[in-house]
């Protein structure tokens, strides 16, 4: 329920107990200036609706309950006083209340039809449908045509009724259904988020680390130079991850928009590529003189290619060939060809996430990612467009 229709129906709420209790009071004050036992029970009864008016929303099953059970003792009451009564009351208002507060705010479908069934079958019962033959005294019921007309009316009442406040229900029943699904799909969007900036993040800088380990622990043997090379490396590395996990977890635990800024742009593109030529990869880069792009374009040729790289380290080896072709025009175009015609891949193998995860940075910018090949060739192609605001 929005906030405005809430406070209209607070409102109205309001409204009804006012007339409520000028209806008891004008029994009370009845029965003050005429102390007969009827009217004292009608003031009694009409107090006794009060606290069930109150609930009819909260507790409707209650107030449900209630209603019918007095608006029974009211019948039970003015029939033992006829002829000398009418046989209608405003508290006959309640009846439809009944049914509409169980129809809209009750789960358990059987109980608002329970309460239509019994608010129907009490207009057969009702005062008003009763007359005392003037000749005879007997007690007859109203068969003539007046009467039948208004237990149709009364049935067109609350059948309306119902049928209204169940459409309410399941309008409200389905918007808890959106409202659940939006909610799930913004949790594995953000699982997915977290997933794909972890493995981004870590996959290249880990993958480096292996490498620089591996051949620090083959350079030690012979050359401690080369080894402290090596230990430097894996330093810079290991600095570079925590440095970048870090601003994750920041964006993360931070509400405000700046944190949500893309952290890697095209300008670090280049000192990447010399951590991968460090680590045994023979690349040549064909870079654009200047970076001019949306920054999350940016953030996503930034891991396309690291992405690339990463699985020419871990797939073919050390010695493999990358040709890096970036060109930023009226969309952004990434080449990345990786040739090593005897591949020596990395003990740790991939689990094939992290192209996925850069497919999708690439559909959620609005292009595309296509990859082919084997061990000894593989190809990877990225199209991404240059609009001035990208989709996170």
């Amino acid at each position: 329920m929005s906030t405005d229709t809430a406070a209209r129906a607070r409102l109205g709420d309001k409204i009804l107990t006012a007339v409520a209790v000028l209806i008891a009071l004008f029994y009370v004050i009845s029965a003050a200036k005429n102390p007969n036992i009827i009217e004292i029970i009608q003031a009694g009864l009409s107090l006794l609706f009060l606290p069930f008016m109150w609930i009819w929303r909260s507790r409707p099953v209650l107030s449900a309950t209630g209603f019918i059970v007095l608006l029974a003792a009211w019948a039970v009451a003015w029939m033992s006083q006829l002829p000398t009564n009418l046989g209608l009351t405003p508290w006959a208002l309640t009846a439809p209340m009944a049914v509409y507060a169980t129809s809209r705010y009750v789960g358990r479908r059987i109980i608002p039809r329970t309460v239509l069934a019994l608010t129907i079958l009490g207009s057969f019962i009702s005062p008003v449908m009763w007359r005392i033959d003037p000749e005879s005294f007997l007690l007859h019921y109203q068969i003539d045509r007046r009467y039948l007309a208004m237990v149709v009316v009364h049935w067109a009442v609350l059948g309306s009724t119902y049928f209204i406040a169940a459409r309410y229900f399941d309008l409200a029943r389905q918007r808890e259904r959106l409202d659940q699904e939006r909610f799930h799909q913004a949790q594995e969007e953000e699982r997915l988020l977290i997933a794909r900036e972890l493995h981004d993040v870590l996959a290249h800088s880990l993958t480096l680390i292996k490498v620089q380990a591996n051949a620090g622990i083959i350079a030690g043997r012979v050359n401690s130079e080369a080894a402290q090379d090596a230990l430097a490396a894996i330093r810079d590395g290991a600095d570079s991850a925590l440095e970048e996990v870090r601003g994750i977890v920041t964006a993360l635990r931070s509400t405000g928009p700046s944190a949500l800024k893309p952290t890697e742009q095209l300008e670090h593109i280049e000192g990447i590529i010399d951590g991968f030529r460090a680590a045994g990869l023979e690349i040549a880069a064909d870079l654009p003189e200047t970076y001019e792009a949306p920054a999350l374009t940016q953030l996503a040729l930034v891991r396309i290619i690291s992405e690339g790289l990463t699985n020419a380290l871990r797939h073919q080896g050390p010695g493999t060939h990358v040709e890096v072709e970036l060109a930023l025009a009226d969309a952004a175009r990434i080449t990345l060809t990786s040739t090593n015609p005897s591949p020596t891949p990395s003990e740790v193998t991939g689990s094939g996430v992290g192209l996925i995860g850069v497919e999708e940075r690439a559909h959620a910018l609005g292009g595309r990612l296509e990859c082919s090949g084997d061990a000894t060739k593989f190809i990877l192609r990225a199209e991404l467009p240059m609009q001035k605001e990208n989709r996170a």
